[in-house]
């Protein structure tokens, strides 16, 4: 009898570990580069967001600051109040959001600072505002102002 020796062609236990640990460290690489996309994502649109209620909150206000001869702040409501004799429109200052007549605007104010006629007040009359925002990459301010109606001054 004749004793017939094949060898069969397969990989070795130490290869396949090998390829094993290989394919592991490229998986776990993978899904982390994953996770800095899909965070860089959620920042990238929160930020858009935000820029989208601070230039939505802009827009508003000097419509309504170029609309309304009169402008007052009251600091003891946090409240800017722009009226005319047929109409006014008020925004109430929050600590995450502004609140008006119309609508809301989500935004963060670090800082808060009213002018009229180039001074600064602390409440009364005014003629521009500056804010300043938080939840932005760089301080992102706002600066809205309107001319004054000249009967102010009789």
């Amino acid at each position: 009898m004749i004793k017939i020796n094949h060898k069969i062609k397969a990989f070795t236990l130490t290869e396949i570990m090998v390829v094993m640990v290989i394919s592991v460290i490229v998986v776990g690489l993978a899904f982390s580069v994953l996770g800095i996309v899909q965070k860089n994502m959620r920042n990238i649109g929160e930020n858009y967001e935000n820029k989208e209620q601070i230039q939505s909150f802009e827009t508003a206000l000097t419509i309504d600051f170029n609309t309304f001869p009169t402008a007052i702040w009251d600091p003891v409501e946090n409240i800017l109040i722009v009226s005319s004799p047929i109409d006014k429109r008020k925004y109430q200052f929050y600590t995450d959001s502004i609140v008006t007549n119309i609508s809301n605007h989500t935004v963060l104010i670090k800082e808060k600072l009213f002018y009229f006629e180039g001074k600064l007040v602390q409440s009364g009359n005014i003629d521009a505002i500056k804010l300043t925002f938080h939840n932005t990459k760089e301080p992102h301010r706002l600066f809205v102002f309107k001319y004054n109606d000249p009967t102010i001054h009789f």
